[in-house]
């Protein structure tokens, strides 16, 4: 038998693909995601990961075929990057393998279209009513990517964002502007990376931002109470939380450079 909720997540997707030819579709459908979002919070945990997985799906298909209306508008958000003096960790809080392209589906429905609907700052007013941008672009296509690298589970590191573009991760202006984004491609609320992993941002912090202090490097939930991004053992548990064996396999890099 299909949820209720699913069978929503269906009629309300019919409505949107007709909207979305508008400039302005995210005014209707980010009330609508929010009031489905409440109400599918009363279902199972296994009914409501089904349901997210057809959301995310619907919006990585539609912004692959293009059938999104976005803006275009360059580096507008960029104007505001300073020198990187700082480094946040993150995790993708998603099963491995994260594709670029559903990573600009989980931030245009978690983060963009929200925020061009209602933005929380005086200056940023005049953005509600306008196509959504991020002003970054691979081949001529919008990527609404919020961080500067993403560790696979084998520890490889990829790269997203270039080190002058700002990404939209910590949910603060100030340290998006002047920080790095490093993400861990895995869910780990309750777990600790890999060693493998930890290893690669180690190397990735001590060979790329070497002049960032190891007092500024921290997890998303050191700058955000709102989250346990990246790890709800980040800071605590045996040992004193993963943030620890991360600073050791820092300071081993620099020892070996």
């Amino acid at each position: 038998m299909i949820p209720q909720s699913l069978l929503k997540l269906h009629q309300l997707q019919a409505g949107w693909s007709r909207q979305f030819a508008s400039p302005t579709w995210y005014l209707t459908i980010v009330p609508e995601i929010q009031t489905w979002i409440e109400q599918l919070r009363k279902e199972p945990v296994e009914v409501q990961q089904q349901c997210k997985k057809e959301l995310y799906d619907f919006f990585e298909r539609q912004l692959v075929e293009e059938t999104i209306t976005l803006g275009h508008d360059s580096n507008w958000f960029d104007a505001d990057r300073k020198p990187i003096d700082m480094i946040v960790i993150h995790h993708t809080s998603n099963p491995p393998g994260m594709t670029q392209d559903r990573l600009s589906a989980i931030e245009l429905i978690r983060l963009y279209a929200p925020y061009f609907a209602h933005p929380t700052s005086k200056e940023d007013a005049h953005l509600r009513g306008q196509p959504i941008f991020s002003g970054h672009e691979r081949r001529g296509k919008q990527v609404l990517w919020p961080y500067h690298w993403i560790i696979r589970t084998d520890g490889r590191a990829e790269r997203l964002l270039d080190d002058r573009e700002t990404g939209w991760h910590a949910g603060d202006w100030n340290v998006n502007c002047r920080s790095v984004a490093i993400a861990l491609d895995n869910d780990y609320e309750w777990s600790r990376p890999s060693d493998v992993e930890l290893r690669s941002v180690a190397k990735l912090i001590s060979s790329r931002y070497s002049s960032v202090p190891w007092a500024r490097v921290v997890g998303h939930r050191e700058v955000n109470s709102k989250t346990a991004c990246p790890s709800n053992l980040f800071l605590g548990g045996v040992g004193g939380g993963w943030k620890n064996d991360l600073a050791g396999y820092v300071i081993r890099q620099k020892h070996a450079a």
